[in-house]
């Protein structure tokens, strides 16, 4: 079966908490703590979407992330290679523009690689057309948000996330 890392799941719910914020800084922390992922996971998590152009990251007492553009211009498959690497269906499928091998030794002589690699050429068009936007959906807007023990550099970005 077919799924997504715990790790791209992270990503995705600490992606729909920065939408909230409307370009509003919040803290890794206080991602951490409306989220319920632990601060360590997450810092890795926000550092690789950092590294990759999804979000954007500013240090100090007054920093935090937002996400570097909107969210109907991240797409669903830049994400999930920013945390999990380049798309594959399967294993021996790699991206054509790469001359790289696959590794797997009956690749020359294997009736489904091509066909594989067509259905990851699809897969992947079909995960660059979904949009961070589309995924989160109104998911956004039903955040349940508890103010309390909010740092003072987050409480732009709850108020945000309340409107």
């Amino acid at each position: 079966m077919l799924a997504l890392t715990k790790k791209t799941d992270y990503a995705l719910l600490a992606l729909s908490y920065l939408a909230r914020t409307r370009g509003a800084l919040i803290s890794a922390r206080e991602i951490a703590r409306l989220s319920r992922i632990s601060l360590p996971v997450l810092t890795n998590i926000l550092k690789t979407l950092v590294q990759s152009g999804i979000t954007v990251s500013e240090r100090g007492a007054s920093g935090g992330y937002r996400l570097a553009r909107g969210t109907d211009e991240i797409t669903l498959e830049s994400i999930i290679s920013a945390i999990e690497g380049p798309l594959r269906f399967v294993q021996c499928t790699v991206d054509p523009s790469v001359k790289e091998s696959s590794g797997c030794e009956l690749a020359d002589h294997c009736p489904i690689r091509y066909p594989a690699q067509r259905i990851n050429v699809r897969l992947r068009e079909f995960l660059e057309s979904v949009t961070l936007g589309e995924v989160i959906g109104d998911y956004a807007e039903r955040i349940s948000v508890n103010v309390e023990g909010c740092g003072e550099h987050s409480q732009e970005a709850v108020a945000a996330m309340k409107e």
